[in-house]
């Protein structure tokens, strides 16, 4: 397999900044269907990050258990 080919399949394994903008337009556009509030654009990028909140606390929670089976 040749290096052109690899990179061809790492960059398809990502999306381009138009299509996570796109995504992250319509999920914005389920909570607020949702929730049944309309949130703006700005207050949802002033909003906590949960799911990297989440992710921090299993990844903690995850190095605490394997330290204490070291």
């Amino acid at each position: 397999m040749s290096i052109g080919r690899l990179v061809e399949m790492l960059a398809a394994e990502h999306l381009t900044a138009a299509q996570r903008a796109e995504r992250l337009a319509a999920d914005r556009e389920v909570v607020r269907n949702v929730i049944g509030v309309d949130i703006s654009d700005e207050e949802f990028e002033r909003a906590p990050d949960v799911l990297g909140n989440i992710y921090e606390m299993a990844a903690r929670k995850a190095r605490a258990a394997r330290a204490m089976r070291a």
